[in-house]
């Protein structure tokens, strides 16, 4: 089934000019050339504004709530936004609209170029042909997104609340509003930007109090994007500790960020976590990133609020694609699965970034284990082929272990008719293995597409 998207604009035109004589002629005007992008609360707070810095504020935090980067001078977002709007204005305008005042218009500068257009009769004089436009993508429900439009470039009646939705996936930064403070004016925008926390301005500049790594590891989730699950080790012997239930603990703060390749800031992560100090004085923390494919450089670090020690690293990160249309898989090598209470979330816990509904992951580090240790194999595939007949995927998994290049374990195949699915082999005991270096193998046979994926890892038995 095709998701449709349509949408109508008179009311909000109606609504601007009813209450225009409050504006100046510069103020209307920005009011106009933001229509498509601004919410209807939004627009009635600007107009509902009796003090024009007050209005001057609004439209600083209007921007900022958008801006993909707060850390750069420039804000990225508005130049590419109002190039679209004098492209729309441009393509679409009628004898009765203006371009951006259209459903076309507005479509174009929200969603982009359509992946397909496609006439649907003949040209009316005054007007353009009728067209419906084909968006595709794992963010639209089936895969892809159709609009119709007349010949005065107008769609659906109920298209302005869905592109109203659209048009709020482009707050970037939720926690900038226009709040008033004791004085009943909008809280400056310089007052509202968020301050460096300790752990930021340490990813920023990083340093190395105490030796620590980090490892990533990914999973697709909803939405088109790739959880970047990262853990970290480190020496934390002289870390400010704690006894809780006979185990030496740490509370430290654990953050990270990735930059994309132009430097804009991509993501950040910032959590809380109660470590545990083992023996030797390591210990493990994690993160997690949700990204888009792509490279990025990653930093990631830790900081004891007492004592102010902290180290952060910075890695290159290659995200895998996992929304290609075609099977796609990951593995994780793991100590265990940790369970936990059914809707249960424990954000203190130190790896709190490997939370899942079915429990907690937790990974190896380094590749380097024990004959004491035991090892589960966790997997998942995606975007299995349907079969036209059943409307049931057949996905075959296979899971082995070698030594070298010789097959040492073999689990029993496990057969899926999902387009997505996933499972877990194991635990699996090393006591019985001899030492040296292995390589965990889980091979991924689609036999509707005739496609197969192989994923592997290594590690070394001490």
């Amino acid at each position: 089934m095709r998701a449709r998207i349509a949408l109508v604009l008179g009311l909000s035109l109606l609504a601007v000019s009813a209450r225009a004589d409050k504006l100046s002629k510069e103020e209307k005007a920005w009011l106009d050339s933001v229509w498509p992008l601004i919410l209807q609360d939004e627009e009635q707070r600007f107009k509902d504004l009796k003090e024009k810095a007050d209005r001057a504020e609004f439209q600083k935090i209007f921007w900022a709530r958008r801006d993909p980067d707060l850390e750069t001078p420039a804000n990225e977002y508005e130049p590419e936004y109002l190039a679209a709007v004098a492209e729309a204005d441009k393509r679409f305008t009628t004898r009765a609209k203006k371009g951006t005042q259209t459903d076309c218009g507005r479509a174009y500068i929200l969603l982009g170029e359509p992946s397909e257009a496609n006439k649907d009769g003949v040209a009316k004089p005054g007007e353009r042909a009728p067209e419906t436009w084909i968006y595709k993508g794992a963010q639209y429900q089936g895969g892809q997104a159709v609009i119709a439009f007349d010949g005065a470039c107008m769609g659906q009646a109920d298209l302005r609340q869905q592109f109203d939705r659209v048009a709020e996936a482009k707050i970037l930064q939720p926690n900038i509003d226009y709040r008033r403070g004791p004085d009943g004016k909008i809280v400056k925008l310089a007052d509202q930007l968020p301050k460096p926390t300790p752990i930021q301005a340490l990813l920023k500049e990083p340093r190395q109090d105490f030796r620590l790594g980090a490892e990533p590891s990914f999973l697709k989730v909803e939405g088109g994007g790739t959880a970047v699950m990262g853990l970290m080790r480190g020496e934390g012997a002289d870390l400010s500790s704690f006894e809780q239930g006979g185990k030496k603990m740490a509370q430290l703060t654990v953050g990270a960020r990735a930059l994309a390749a132009d430097g804009r800031l991509a993501a950040v992560d910032e959590r809380q976590e109660a470590v545990e100090l083992a023996a030797d004085g390591s210990f493990t923390a994690s993160y997690r990133l949700i990204l888009k494919a792509g490279k990025y450089t990653l930093h990631c670090g830790a900081l004891d609020p007492k004592s102010s020690k902290g180290s952060a690293v910075e890695a290159p990160l290659e995200v895998p694609d996992f929304n290609t249309g075609q099977l796609s898989a990951t593995m994780i090598l793991l100590r265990e699965i940790q369970e936990t209470p059914a809707g249960s979330v424990d954000d203190n816990h130190a790896l709190s970034g490997f939370a899942l509904p079915m429990g907690r992951l937790h990974p190896t580090f380094s590749g380097t284990l024990t004959k004491a240790d035991s090892i589960e194999i966790f997997y998942q595939y995606y975007d299995a082929k349907l079969d036209e007949a059943t409307q049931k995927a057949n996905v075959i998994v296979g899971v082995s272990l070698l030594k070298g290049v010789r097959p040492v374990a073999n689990a029993p195949e496990q057969s899926f008719d999902r387009v997505v699915a996933g499972s877990a082999v194991g635990p699996i005991s090393l006591a019985a293995y001899t030492p040296g270096s292995y390589t965990a193998r889980v091979r991924f046979s689609d036999t509707v597409a005739r496609a197969e994926v192989v994923k592997e890892m290594s590690f070394e038995l001490k």
